[in-house]
């Protein structure tokens, strides 16, 4: 049986303040409700708030926030829910912010390319309205129902990274309600009210926001960059037998900067659904396949795109590489170049098979540790009967790149759920020890993080925490701290 969480304790007269902020109908401490914002996909065990709020207004989140503030109340901040590390499952009861009716896209600049959206535009409508102006932003492999703001505030990636990098460096500027309710900008916005431009040449305070997981403010605005559409997709596939020549092709195809997205995944990430439980790769198939991206405007342009590629496809053959054209499996390739995805993040890709579960060790890992982590990984994965189900990608070029991989189990059988829990920790561990760093970070992770963290690094971040949430109300207990 699904393990249930623990019960709390709800206070009629905090109830009926929350009612007050928001309307009666956008607050509550009915269980079954609070019971749905307790649980995601993923491995982390279910816990109730104590309390479910729906803002519409800046207004209300400030009054929602003083309140907490006052009476010391923990308040997680929520969106869409579509993450898998448990980021927004309350580790201390308290207030489920969700803030899924702030989905407001308040300007998009066509000239300017920046847009300004609420924390609840979701890909969907956020393309939606960008299309109209010719305009993308970088969509990640995700559920089309995912939030915009809170990939990017999480160092999300997209389709567009491995020409731009990560999400949060596309932000031009923010408005912030801190936990004490006090509002604030950062970027051009803090200077002049109507300029949501860049966050630069401004000192970066909007690194106090990005990649700390809620635990330092709630977002009501952000500005984010977005881009022109050329009109020409050309998509290169290829294969390699083994994850050391997948990773020299994409090294020396990334060398030329031709490409919107560059990524590798394993055979057993190709499939739709994920196989689980572990199945062998059929023989004579490759255990790697690829994909790169890229968009031309011109016919003359896409042309030297392919000249580029094949140059870059005909250097890896002199190594004695495996390297060959192919064809991506059809689905997936759909899935992971037409976004936002309507396959891809869905459970019929990662869950069909497992019954509803899914997590993952996804890291931020140097190009040339991808060969020994994923041996280990493999290892520790088939061990425990789990598909050894990996991506690759590349940042901007060759700087730096992703290396995750997707599990998937069955959430209903508790011993499935810790056996997928003990094999992704492992799996960290691995990536931990030669220099990968995990992002969105559930705090079985955030406490491995922390175990090899500088400590002039796990002070600085303690004082920063304690500055600006003094009562350690937001998002309690996330940075294992």
């Amino acid at each position: 049986m699904t393990e249930k969480p623990k019960e709390s304790k709800v206070d009629p007269q905090i109830t009926k303040k929350l009612c007050e902020i928001v309307g009666e109908k956008n607050a509550t401490d009915l269980k079954h409700i609070r019971y749905a914002y307790s649980y995601d996909l993923s491995f982390v065990k279910r816990k109730n708030p104590d309390y479910v709020v729906m803002p519409t207004t800046v207004g209300q989140v400030q009054q929602i926030m003083k309140f907490a503030s006052q009476k010391k109340i923990s308040v997680t901040p929520f969106t869409a829910g579509t993450n898998i590390g448990g980021l927004c499952i309350p580790e201390n009861g308290g207030i489920l912010l969700d803030l899924k009716r702030m989905n407001q896209i308040i300007r998009i600049d066509a000239e300017s390319h920046y847009a300004i959206i609420e924390p609840g535009v979701s890909h969907a409508k956020f393309a939606s309205a960008l299309y109209k102006h010719g305009l993308r932003w970088s969509w990640p492999v995700g559920p089309p129902s995912g939030s915009v703001s809170s990939n990017a505030i999480c160092h999300g990636i997209g389709g567009m990274s491995g020409r731009y990098g990560l999400n949060s460096e596309e932000i031009t500027s923010m408005e912030v309600v801190l936990p004490s309710g006090e509002l604030v900008r950062v970027g051009s916005c803090a200077i002049q009210e109507d300029a949501w431009h860049s966050c630069l040449p401004l000192p970066r305070v909007d690194g106090l926001f990005t990649g700390w997981l809620g635990t330092t403010g709630i977002i009501t605005k952000i500005g984010v960059r977005v881009h022109p559409i050329p009109p020409i997709l050309k998509v290169f596939t290829a294969s390699t037998e083994k994850i050391g020549d997948m990773a020299s092709y994409l090294r020396t195809l990334g060398n030329y900067e031709i490409c919107d997205d560059l990524t590798g995944v394993s055979w057993w990430l190709s499939q739709v659904p994920i196989p689980y439980p572990y199945k062998p790769k059929p023989d004579g198939v490759p255990e790697w396949v690829s994909f790169a991206t890229t968009f031309s405007w011109t016919e003359k342009e896409k042309e030297a795109r392919e000249e580029i590629w094949r140059m870059a496809f005909d250097e890896e053959i002199k190594k004695g590489s495996s390297l060959k054209e192919t064809q991506y499996p059809a689905e997936a390739l759909k899935a992971r170049t037409q976004l936002p995805s309507q396959i891809v993040g869905s459970t019929k890709n990662y869950t069909k098979q497992a019954g509803g579960g899914i997590s993952w060790p996804g890291t931020f890992t140097p190009l040339n540790k991808w060969e020994p982590v994923y041996d280990a990984w493999k290892k520790i994965l088939v061990a425990r009967n789990l598909s050894p189900s990996v991506r690759v990608t590349n940042y901007r070029g060759v700087h730096y790149g992703m290396l995750r991989a997707m599990i998937p189990f069955p959430k209903q059988d508790p011993i499935a759920v810790e056996n997928a829990r003990q094999a992704i920790v492992e799996c960290l561990k691995v990536d931990l020890n030669n220099g990968g760093i995990p992002y969105k970070p559930p705090v079985d992770f955030a406490l491995e993080i922390n175990k090899r963290a500088h400590p002039g690094y796990i002070s600085l971040l303690k004082q920063v925490k304690n500055m600006l949430d003094p009562n350690d109300i937001m998002n309690t207990g996330k940075l294992a701290l």
